[in-house]
């Protein structure tokens, strides 16, 4: 673990990503998410279900949710997308009403990492939780800082969960939480 989270642990247990961010794979993921190269994203998401092998498997698969406006705009939720393929072939059940995010953040991609924290703080409500699900996998495209990581996470475990892993396309290489 970095520094930082060995100072301050993230609320995820683990993360598993098929590439590093960095060229070609970001220019793919750019691409595929922001030119509605749908094709692109469910061919990443079969790539990560053959190749993202965790310690353990978990009782159900969470895309990170958009913002409803978010949604409107983009047409689609890449996170969705991939977590359909990934259940498809894994065999795990997909949720992607257990929880929403209830707060419209402005993008990401332009902010320091604490600013990423602030934008996200009390952005996902939870909805629901199942009895057994007491490990859940978050499937989001990219992980930069990991802000988007860890509060979702805080968010599931404060609503019970014991143990999130966090399944992405990418991890930024200069990562830290």
């Amino acid at each position: 673990p970095c520094g930082r989270c060995q100072k301050k642990h993230p609320h995820f247990t683990h993360t598993y990503a098929l590439f590093s961010y960095t060229y070609p794979a970001n220019q793919l993921l750019l691409s595929a998410k922001f030119h509605r190269h749908l094709a692109m994203i469910r061919f990443l998401g079969k790539l990560m279900a053959q190749h993202l092998h965790a310690e353990e498997l978990p009782a159900v698969l969470i895309p990170v949710p958009l913002h409803p406006r978010r949604l409107r705009q983009r047409g689609y939720n890449q996170s969705v997308e991939l977590a359909k393929v990934i259940s498809t072939i894994t065999h795990i059940p997909l949720d992607y009403n257990a929880c929403k995010r209830i707060k419209n953040t402005p993008q990401q991609t332009q902010l320091s990492a604490k600013q990423r924290q602030l934008n996200l703080q009390n952005a996902f409500q939870v909805q629901y939780v199942k009895p057994d699900w007491q490990h859940i996998a978050l499937i989001d495209d990219v992980m930069t800082t990991g802000s988007t990581a860890d509060e979702l996470a805080r968010v599931f475990l404060q609503a019970g969960i014991r143990r999130v892993d966090v399944w992405c396309t990418a991890r930024a290489v200069d990562f830290h939480y």
